[in-house]
């Protein structure tokens, strides 16, 4: 399993690198505060579907004006063109007020970086090399951005809307206070979906239920 090890890890160690500009909040633009418990079914390109707190804002000013005016219970940006690349960055959403700190983050990568039949076929000992590999990747990438991993929790097997995933969940330190970080890899036959997940831990009674809320949500299908 040595192969699927290292690709993964290549795979792990490019999607972290795009997901660590996230750790600084945002600024944020129009912070209204609403309910955090009204959420908006968001549906993406490549089949991926999730709900988000209605309240929260899209990356972009063309996606923050259409959750701002949206009433309706499914905001569809299915239809939305994708650059060219491999790797693709299909939303992000930050909480509001402004003074709050969560994150979804969405990417898909064309062709993922293991099959998952291999994924569902590894064994305990390639879990803990994988898991290894995995500290080391988040200790270097955090430490170039100026930031100290606090704590790993390790990585685990699930299946995500049918499909095998890697979940891997860590502290990091953060100007504001120690943010919880939920990094989850799904990995069908045509791409590798993450989703990030990612709140101030002085925060998880606001956060917490909210954040398992989006992954339970989430919906991959079948696609293309």
């Amino acid at each position: 399993m040595k192969t699927m090890r290292t690709s993964f890890s290549s795979g792990f160690c490019t999607w972290m690198v795009g997901f660590m500009f996230l750790f600084a909040p945002f600024a944020l633009q129009n912070a209204q505060a609403q309910s955090s418990s009204n959420f908006v079914l968001v549906k993406l390109p490549r089949g991926i579907e999730l709900q988000i707190p209605k309240s929260w804002e899209l990356l972009g000013a063309d996606l923050n004006r259409v959750l701002e005016t949206s009433t309706e219970a499914t905001m569809d940006l299915s239809g939305i063109g994708l650059p060219r690349g491999s790797r693709t960055n299909l939303l992000t959403a930050t909480s509001i007020p402004r003074s709050t700190y969560a994150v979804v983050r969405v990417t898909s990568t064309i062709p993922p970086s293991v099959a998952p039949s291999q994924l569902l076929s590894i064994s305990a000992d390639d879990i803990r090399d994988l898991q290894t590999e995995m500290r080391q990747i988040l200790e270097k990438g955090l430490s170039f951005e100026g930031i100290k991993l606090i704590k790993f929790f390790g990585s685990r097997i699930e299946r995500i809307s049918g499909h095998p995933a890697i979940v891997t969940e860590y502290r990091q330190t953060d100007p504001n206070g120690p943010l919880f970080v939920q990094i989850n890899q799904i990995f069908t036959n045509s791409q590798e979906i993450g989703i990030g997940l990612s709140y101030r831990e002085s925060e998880a009674l606001l956060w917490k239920s909210v954040v398992g809320k989006i992954k339970k949500s989430i919906v991959v299908r079948r696609w293309p």
